[in-house]
């Protein structure tokens, strides 16, 4: 976003520059280390779930309300907020993101469905005595 004049020049100055740091370094660097260590818990939990919950919840939400800013004041930027928006359309409408914007594919549904319905028989039941 530095480089589409939508952020400062001085280094952490926004807060979506925090949030992609605390994406990229401290969560994602617990994934990477839980995996190599082989520990599940620090694999998913504290490192991929945080990861995607930032990413969702936090980032996303952040770079559309800097695109949106930037396109409303007009001037500038706005070319530069095109092509973030863009950057940001594209990225959620990928196979790996699609389901974000409720964008599956009747397969994709049915797979996922399959899954809960899976996951439910084998960790929601009673126990068998």
């Amino acid at each position: 976003m530095q480089k589409n004049g939508l952020i400062g020049d001085t280094p952490f100055s926004t807060k979506i520059e925090w949030t992609w740091y605390e994406i990229w370094h401290h969560q994602g660097r617990r994934a990477r280390h839980g995996a190599s260590m082989q520990g599940p818990d620090y694999t998913h939990w504290h490192g991929l779930y945080e990861v995607a919950k930032g990413f969702y919840t936090e980032f996303i939400p952040q770079a559309q309300e800097v695109v949106g800013k930037a396109i409303a004041t007009g001037g500038a930027n706005v070319e530069g907020a095109r092509n973030v928006q863009r950057l940001i359309d594209t990225t959620l409408s990928s196979e790996n993101h699609r389901w974000f914007l409720g964008q599956m594919t009747p397969e994709e549904r049915a797979e996922r469905k399959r899954q809960q319905e899976e996951f439910k028989q084998r960790y929601m039941t009673e126990p068998q005595k």
